[in-house]
């Protein structure tokens, strides 16, 4: 008996040794294998899979980054060699993501790192290993696979990036220990969110990125990017902006105002502080100003950003397009408060205007200027009036005669011109004649009306407000009126298309005018 339990445990211990070298054998064969890149090459997704899990069960953090780095550059190789003999092993890689849950679950915890609270501090090291496994979601995500977008955030990847990740960045402390990991991490976020959004439908895409709005990243990035001057993170956060408010849709209801305050004041702080030598960098910067001013955060738009601010916008002169449609997109909101126009005024907004007007051969860029300006006339100022009759009217009446063909959409401003200065702004005498005799506005009306079908209503509006001029301005209209044709040319409209009733409207107050020198109230338009 005794003899028997002898060979028994003699056969144990044979066992252990066994199961010990194999082990030690096992731990040099994987050492060796991570330290041999050409044999880590070699290896298909799954051993190397294989290899990341062990690591970090172990973890040894520094070979763990160097598998994750190893990896993705395998994928990428793949990618550039386009070789269809490997493409089973690049099928590989997308079940990593697409369905291989293992996978997946495996990469989700190396970014959350539970076994470290999240109050606590991560190394280096461990930091590393996170940005690698992100640079490797980036990679995965710029694909055009809806199925691997699918699973990632069925399985929480949102939360793990919003809540669990960022957790760790609230606390500026913490973020300076290792404050370029944590940029490098930050960037990397910002880098996964876009490309998640080119594969989402237009609905989901709205509730993802009311979302981020929603989440910490703005005020973490606040607490960061005063220190951090590096492009490469002011790209990519500026671009996920730019990606995050491309659609006006957007459900502000439940998105924190501190927010939004947060995006506009690091705008103000790459125009004041940063010397930009990236064009497109000021070019982010503006696009994310004129698309808050498209939203209903206009006010926190003009109170945060200073005049000196505006001022230096204005002077550094780039990208006008962009400038004068924040300022038309604020001003679409109407205040009684008469300061706004001294602002305009004093930051040099319609000096700018006019001095790009001295020098302008773009269409488009007319169009933008004349709507701001449209906008700025709703403000009653004798400088506004000045400004329009010696200069933007004159300037478009040049246009009219240098183009054979019309563009309707600065017509359209041209007419609105008109009406706004009659509406809104007190004209003398002396300018009405201006308007009337001297620059010959029922001219230009005369040729767009034969140029351009789809301005009746607009003129109809226009002629309904001449009811508020003097009776001798009204006789100076019949005069021009009968000069240029105008109802034997609104005769032929109503003849060549259906008339929706502006025609009419036009015609019956020239007769009702030719009928009487008194004032007649017509309905309004």
């Amino acid at each position: 008996m005794n003899s028997h339990l002898q060979i028994k445990r003699e056969q144990f211990m044979v066992q252990i040794r066994k199961q010990a070298r194999e082990e030690i054998f096992s731990k040099k064969r994987q050492s060796n294998i991570i330290q041999n890149e050409e044999l880590l090459q070699k290896c298909n997704p799954d051993e190397i899979i294989n290899f990341i899990y062990q690591t970090n069960l172990e973890q040894d953090f520094k070979n763990l980054a160097k598998l994750l780095k190893q990896y993705n550059m395998n994928y990428l190789k793949l990618l550039e060699e386009q070789d269809l003999n490997d493409l089973f092993i690049l099928n590989q890689f997308i079940t990593h993501f697409s369905t291989n849950m293992n996978g997946l679950k495996l990469f989700f915890d190396i970014i959350q790192m539970n076994d470290i609270p999240l109050e606590f501090n991560l190394t280096s090291d461990r930091l590393m290993c996170i940005n690698q496994v992100l640079v490797i979601l980036i990679n995965f995500t710029y694909l055009d696979r809806k199925d691997i977008i699918e699973n990632l955030l069925q399985n929480d990847l949102i939360n793990i990036l919003l809540k669990n990740l960022l957790s760790r960045m609230i606390q500026t402390d913490k973020i300076q220990i290792n404050f370029d990991r944590w940029c490098e991490i930050l960037e990397s976020i910002c880098l996964i969110l876009i490309n998640i959004q080119f594969e989402l439908d237009n609905r989901n895409v709205l509730l993802f990125r009311e979302e981020i709005l929603r989440s910490q990243l703005f005020r973490i990035w606040s607490k960061i990017y005063p220190k951090n001057p590096i492009a490469k993170q002011w790209k990519a956060i500026l671009l996920l902006e730019c990606k995050l408010f491309e659609s006006n849709e957007i459900d502000l209801t439940n998105i924190p105002h501190y927010n939004f305050n947060c995006i506009i004041s690091q705008c103000t702080y790459l125009i004041d502080k940063v010397q930009m030598d990236d064009d497109n960098i000021y070019k982010r910067v503006l696009e994310i100003l004129q698309k808050l001013s498209g939203f209903k955060v206009t006010s926190a738009l003009t109170l945060t950003l200073s005049k000196f601010v505006w001022e230096k916008i204005l002077k550094l002169n780039l990208f006008p397009n962009k400038i004068y449609s924040i300022f038309t997109n604020f001003l679409n909101e109407k205040d009684d408060d008469h300061y706004i126009l001294q602002y305009l005024i004093d930051i040099g907004l319609i000096e700018s205007m006019i001095n790009r007007l001295s020098n302008l051969g773009d269409v488009s860029l007319i169009e933008i200027i004349y709507k701001c300006f449209n906008n700025i006339i709703y403000y009653p100022h004798a400088y506004i009036v000045e400004k329009a009759i010696l200069i933007f009217v004159p300037f478009l009446h040049n246009y009219f005669n240098q183009s054979q063909l019309l563009k309707q959409e600065i017509c359209i401003e041209y007419l609105y011109l008109l009406q706004n200065l009659i509406i809104h702004q007190q004209l003398s005498d002396y300018y009405l004649n201006e308007i009337f005799i001297n620059l010959d506005c029922l001219k230009y009306i005369s040729e767009m009306l034969l140029m351009c079908t789809y301005l009746t209503k607009q003129i109809a509006e226009l002629f309904i407000n001449f009811q508020r001029l003097p009776e001798q301005f009204k006789l100076i209209i019949l005069q021009k009126v009968d000069n240029y044709d105008f109802v034997e040319i609104l005769n032929n409209q109503t003849s060549i298309s259906k008339d929706d009733g502006c025609i009419n409207l036009i015609l019956n107050l020239i007769q009702l005018w030719e009928q009487s020198d008194s004032e007649i109230n017509i309905p309004q338009f």
